[in-house]
């Protein structure tokens, strides 16, 4: 077909994908043959050619030839859910970066508030999809770097391989850098943008970022290890190969010191002494009182102590009296109900509020965002600010 149909709800296309599974696990498992035989297609679908035809017309497998494959978006959707895809997508990050600064822009010069909600929604979805391809990336550069390593039996190749990834690895901390000082740099947005949602994502987002630095770090220091392993394995490889080749010429004794090197070396005395342990059987010890004294006179002469089991004492009255342990863990929900009957704003209720034990400002500022995350509707912003040793907070109210 010239143009192809397409799924018209979620329903119609999880029921499809539902009822083909068969089809699409054996594809999916053999996806990295070149073709797939349509013969086998049909009996996967029990032998129901117009099965294969809809999954074709619809966009799901593309036919050629005498072979079918999964579609490349379907694909690539199968490998990023079941996290098992080797491509590195640095492009997509980059993608999203782009995207952050047009919504934020819009953002700026809109003037009708429930469009300006909508690009708000917007930038903190694409905050929260930049933290996680970014960790994503991460994962898979570390999982390919072993693979390249471990797999790939091609010297040339595999140093080929990890050099890439390094590269990939230089373009991902790069797009951090570019993620956050978009971060830092938009504060007109930020500051409009009055958002404890927002907030929360902004932090969310630098936690993953100096995640991911840490994570790169170690790759960067792996990469650069195993291409040192895979120089040195090189070079050892070229000494094996002349050796051979002098050896198969009847010139190793002439041409190299090879017997006087092994003459020298005595390599034994530098492995360590084997101890077998030697466990006695329970009869000789209860039977053999000469072989009992000789072990304690082995203990005694090496200060190990007897470690016979006794009885424990008994338990003094003390022990059995209840000893109460008061934590510092804070019902916010009782909290919350209990503003809601207070006329204070929230950062003063809190101050007030009989807490049992005493809390550190720190521990009060924790709760008030707690507090503003957990009931976002039911807060009512006034736009102004107040501030309590050195912490700036808005003042809210109870809708």
């Amino acid at each position: 077909m010239d143009v192809l149909t397409h799924f018209r709800s979620i329903e119609e296309l999880t029921k499809t994908l539902s009822r083909e599974q068969g089809l699409l696990s054996e594809m999916f498992e053999k996806r990295k043959l070149m073709k797939f035989p349509l013969g086998l297609a049909i009996d996967l679908v029990g032998g129901n050619e117009q099965r294969l035809r809809k999954l074709v017309d619809y966009g799901v497998l593309v036919e050629s030839g005498n072979a079918v494959e999964i579609e490349s978006d379907y694909l690539n959707f199968f490998e990023e859910v079941l996290n098992v895809n080797e491509e590195i997508s640095v492009l997509s990050v980059q993608e999203c970066i782009n995207t952050l600064k047009e919504n934020i822009g819009y953002f700026l010069q809109e003037t009708n508030p429930n469009r300006k909600v909508g690009y708000q929604d917007s930038v903190r979805q694409l905050l929260k999809k930049t933290g996680f391809r970014t960790l994503k990336n991460v994962v898979d550069l570390k999982r390919n770097m072993d693979n390249a390593y471990k797999q790939e039996p091609n010297y040339v190749i595999k140093k080929k391989k990890l050099e890439n990834l390094d590269e990939k690895s230089h373009s991902i901390r790069a797009m951090i850098r570019e993620c956050e000082k978009l971060m830092d740099n938009e504060h007109a947005f930020f500051i409009m943008a009055n958002d404890p949602h927002m907030a929360k994502t902004c932090s969310d987002v630098k936690h993953d970022f100096v995640e991911a630095y840490h994570a790169l770090m170690e790759i960067d220091r792996q990469i650069i290890s195993y291409i040192n392993q895979i120089d040195l394995q090189n070079q050892l490889y070229k000494k094996i190969r002349k050796l051979k080749y002098l050896q198969d010429q009847l010139l190793i004794k002439t041409d190299t010191n090879l017997v006087k090197v092994l003459e020298e070396r005595n390599p034994l005395w530098m492995e360590s002494r084997q101890y077998n342990k030697i466990r006695l059987s329970l009869e000789m010890l209860r039977e053999n009182d000469q072989v009992v004294k000789l072990l304690r006179r082995i203990a005694e002469r090496n200060g190990i102590q007897k470690t016979a089991r006794t009885e424990a004492g008994p338990l003094a009255e003390e022990d059995l009296q209840e000893h109460i342990r008061q934590l510092k863990e804070v019902n916010s929900a009782e909290v919350w109900n209990a503003f809601l009957a207070s006329s204070y704003n929230l950062f003063e209720f809190i101050l007030k509020y009989d807490y049992k034990v005493k809390r550190s400002i720190e521990e009060h500022a924790t709760l008030f965002c707690q507090l503003v995350i957990l009931h976002p509707d039911e807060c009512r912003l006034t736009g102004e600010y107040a501030i309590y040793q050195d912490i700036e907070y808005p003042i809210i109210y109870a809708e």
